[in-house]
Formats: structure tokens, sequence, C-alpha cells
């Protein structure tokens, strides 16, 4: 499998092209350590058996399910291939190879052909840029040759246990989330109240999340212990997916709300569908930053460079 290694500075990140051009490794050193902060599989080859549940991969040209692999855009209705029981779900680039376009010490670009799965065509372009301190992340969605509605995300698995002793946190600053009915949104948004709260970015525990925010009012934050690390998106980027399973986090910065072509065709606004044409394409970014606070557990520690594991 062709792996892309990145290095900038405290900042080490493995990119996979062939395993649907994901990001598959991010490592930080906190003075002593490299820390991965990724939920990665040991062996690359993993992540394309089972593609949906590793690392940090890219949902375009729609992100989350469309109910029942369908959907309706301009009066007229389309339907997709169903890859998770009747729904099509995270696009259809996550599972296929993407083409290397350039590569330096610090940052890439990968591209994809949009295929028959997508009946628009079109073309995704990734753009990946290491920072001593995070890492920058581009996605382009292109149409090619007549205009379509479009999405997209990055579906990031976080590991739980980056800091030995401290449960993770999260801090998302929303106030409402949207209802679903069989992990569909019905266009409804609720409270986010009682274990949906997670704006005062206390221990996530043993809550189980699975909702997405609708426009969160600040940065994301993921915490571990003396690690923080947030992710600021561009403003189109208005939405924000939570999934808490026993083995990891996932936090999920996306242009659109699930089922978001549905929710648009029934009339809901402000669900994040973005309309591309030849030349006008949608463009949504991402920026990871860490910090490592100072701590009562690192006094003492000697710094110095350490192996990347």
């Amino acid at each position: 499998m062709n792996l892309i290694e990145l290095a900038h500075g405290r900042t080490r990140a493995v990119i996979a092209p062939d395993a649907g051009g994901r990001l598959l490794r991010l490592a930080i050193l906190d003075g002593v350590d490299w820390l991965q902060l990724l939920h990665a599989p040991q062996d690359p080859a993993d992540a394309l058996r089972d593609p949906l549940a590793w690392s940090s991969y890219p949902m375009a040209p729609w992100p989350g399910r469309i109910d029942g692999a369908r959907f309706t855009w301009r009066g007229r209705l389309y339907e997709l291939e169903a890859n998770l029981g009747a729904h099509a779900i995270h696009g259809t680039t996550f599972d296929r190879p993407w083409t290397v376009e350039a590569v330096s010490r610090g940052s890439c670009r990968i591209a994809i052909a949009l295929d028959e799965r997508w009946p628009f065509g079109g073309r995704a372009v990734q753009l990946f840029d290491l920072r001593d301190d995070g890492i920058d992340q581009r996605i382009e969605i292109h149409a090619t040759r007549a205009p379509f509605p479009a999405g997209a995300g990055w579906h990031a698995r976080f590991r739980r246990d980056v800091r030995a002793g401290h449960d993770v946190r999260l801090l998302v600053d929303a106030t409402h989330f949207y209802e679903t009915v069989d992990m569909i949104p019905t266009g409804w948004l609720k409270p986010a109240l009682r274990e949906h709260d997670l704006r005062r970015g206390g221990p996530l525990g043993d809550r189980r999340v699975d909702a997405c925010y609708r426009a969160p009012a600040a940065p994301l934050h993921i915490i571990w212990g003396d690690i923080e690390l947030t992710m600021e998106q561009s403003p189109n980027a208005g939405h924000a997916v939570v999934y808490t399973p026993p083995e990891d986090v996932c936090l999920e910065p996306q242009t659109c709300a699930p089922d978001a072509f549905n929710l648009a065709a029934q009339g809901i606004d402000g669900v994040g569908v973005a309309v591309v044409e030849p030349g006008r394409p949608l463009v949504a970014e991402t920026r990871w930053r860490w910090r490592v606070q100072p701590s009562s557990a690192n006094r003492g520690r000697k710094t110095g460079a350490a192996a990347v594991p």
C-alpha cells in the first residue's frame, strides 16, 4: 500500500491514498513521547478491509446517511448504491484509491474522479498541510459536466486513551442537534440537554452520543488531560457529528446535515446543501491545532526528541 509520510516540527502524519485518501495516522510530540491521536489500525490494510472503522477519512460528495439511498433534486429522483443497510453513507470516495498529485516534506495533494456510483460525475481533491502544532486540511468537490448538490466532511476517529488515566472530554458549543428516527434526521431540531450537552467540556465517561449538531458557535475541542486539540472550520462547515462508541470518539466537522439533499427537497432551510457547477466547486477546510498544557504530570519530565512509533 502506498503511504505518504509527512513531517513538520512536532507533528507527524501518514496519508493513505490507496485506503480512501484518509489521514491514517497523526502523531504529536508532547516534549517526551510521540502520541498517536487517531484510532488507527496496526496494519494499514485493515483500513481497506473495514474502511468505515478507522482513522480520519473524507466524506464526499456527501457526509452521513442518505435515506433509502435515494434523493430528489430539482424534481428528479436519483438512486444510489446502498452501503449501510438500506442507506448510502459517507459518499463514494472513502473506500477507493486516490491519485497523488503533489508531495513535499510537510504537505500533499491527492485527487479522485467521482465514479459511476455518483450520477453526476465530478472530481474531489484533498490537501494536507502540516504545521508545527497541527494540520490543515481542505476538501474540494468539482463538477466537471453538470451542476449537482454536494456536501463534504471529515470522519475523524480519535483514540480515547491518548493520555493514560484521563477520560476524554469533548467541547461542542452548540445549542441544538437534529432529531432522528432510525438515524435519519426528521428536520426538527432538539435542544442539546443532558447527555447531548457538550458545551462544558466535561468528561465523556460512558455517555453514548450519536448526533449531528447544528451551527457550533466556536471551534470544536477534544481534550485528553493536558492535551487539547482544537478544530476550526471554514464558515461553510457549519455542522458537526459526534459519535461515541466504547472504543473511540468521532468528532466530524462537515458542511451539511445527514440526508441533507432530501431535507432540502422538503423545503427545510439551513441544512447546508451546496450546489457545485463547473468552475464553482465546493471548498471546505478544517484546521486542527494541538497544545500541551503545563501539568503536574509533566513536571520533572525530561524533554527531548523521541522515536516516532
